[in-house]
């Protein structure tokens, strides 16, 4: 854990720039990919349902790993997982630039997801670790600002670079940017002191910490809303260019409108929660989520794709804005790395799901029936949301 006391003001706002740069790349490599699924569908001659597991391999190692990863960043500190997984995500962006076959992009993603739940894990406990006291939720929201960033700059990054310099260009970008964050982080960050473990088996803590108040709460939140994005990022591409046919580019610029709704949500909808609750940014996450998937289905045109898209990604901020503090306030700082290790896994697993969702719906049904079954469970979700924000007696800052 590294102490935020011993280090000066200058110095705390370099360890924060890289370790958000981080999570912002990260959370890029889930939709990177998205925008080119058309391209690889015809180059490799692979069905819809091999593209849904092409983009979910990449969540395959993150499943496997957080767990073990996160305890590690309690353990030997955020400085080594991070640099780690920096080096294994820059690895993984240059195999996936040089395949010429699905199997070997597969293997690439999958290189990327070992690396990404290190790195991810690391700097995000880093970004609370830091944080100012009474506002945890808006230093958290500040890093989700990144993830929201990298969520739909990903899909952007991919369709754009791809168009004007060719398939290989978005994944040597962020092969070149991790390794010049890796440098980074073993130059500015302290080498902190290796930890015993805890004596506690780690299942044991996090059933403790999940099962039941604002931990369970937020481990549905994280899974549904990770499902969600899996599925929108694999079905949407796909329709809109059956639909209107978009280019890549295009694609990837209509997911990128969002971002103008989406990152400056994250960092209010923390301050929201640190000041009136979170309950309310949670209900009002899951309310917008399940109207922009809606759109989706009911609107025809690009101009309407850009304002669902826009609503989807506001949701999905206002959502985890709620659900990633409560999350880390449930493990508390002394297993927080293993609490973000929860949490990787939970939106790894979402999202693989969604996107394996997706290309079955897909092939079973058609992108508006997978469009309006999400949006009914996002609906249900937001009234039982609401239901117990109603009930509950609890008024603290946090609750």
């Amino acid at each position: 854990m590294l102490a935020a006391q011993a280090l000066g003001p200058r110095r705390r706002r370099a360890i924060l720039a890289v370790a958000i740069g981080a999570v912002a790349i990260d959370t890029a490599l889930l939709g990177l990919i998205a925008p080119l699924l058309p391209d690889i569908e015809e180059r490799t001659g692979a069905s819809e349902g091999a593209l849904g597991v092409a983009l979910a391999v990449y969540a395959v190692p993150i499943v496997l790993l957080s767990l073990p990863l996160g305890r590690a960043a309690d353990a030997i500190g955020r400085r080594p997982l991070l640099i780690g997984g920096l080096l294994l995500t820059a690895a993984g962006s240059a195999l996936i630039a040089v395949s010429d076959s699905l199997a070997v992009l597969m293997a690439g993603r999958a290189v990327q997801g070992i690396g990404s739940a290190a790195s991810w894990i690391a700097a995000l406990a880093v970004v609370s670790d830091l944080a100012p006291p009474g506002k945890r939720g808006e230093a958290i929201g500040v890093a989700l600002a990144a993830t929201s960033l990298g969520s739909i700059a990903g899909p952007a990054l991919g369709g754009v670079t791809a168009d004007l310099l060719g398939f290989e260009a978005p994944f040597l970008i962020v092969c070149g940017s991790s390794a010049v964050l890796a440098v980074a982080v073993a130059t500015a960050f302290p080498r902190e002191a290796r930890r015993d473990p805890s004596a506690s088996p780690a299942w044991r803590s996090i059933v403790r910490a999940t099962r039941s108040g604002i931990g369970a709460v937020a481990t549905a939140i994280t899974l549904g809303g990770a499902c969600v994005l899996g599925l929108v990022e694999l079905v949407a591409p796909l329709d809109l260019d059956a639909r209107l046919g978009l280019s890549s580019s295009a694609i990837g610029l209509l997911f990128a409108i969002s971002i103008a709704v989406d990152a400056p949500l994250a960092p209010l909808g923390g301050r929201w929660g640190d000041r009136r609750g979170r309950r309310g940014p949670a209900v009002a996450g899951l309310a917008t989520l399940a109207l922009s998937v809606a759109l989706l289905a009911a609107f025809a045109g690009t101009l309407g794709a850009a304002l669902a898209l826009g609503l989807f990604g506001a949701g999905f901020s206002l959502a985890f804005a709620a659900a990633v503090p409560w999350l880390d306030e449930a493990f508390g700082a002394v297993q927080r790395g293993l609490g973000y290790g929860v949490l990787n896994l939970l939106y790894a697993a979402g999202y693989a799901i969604g996107a394996l969702l997706g290309g079955a719906l897909l092939e079973l049904a058609s992108a508006d029936l997978a469009y309006l079954l999400t949006a009914a469970l996002l609906g249900a979700g937001a009234v039982a949301m609401l239901a117990w924000a109603t009930a509950s007696t609890t008024t603290t800052p946090s609750s």
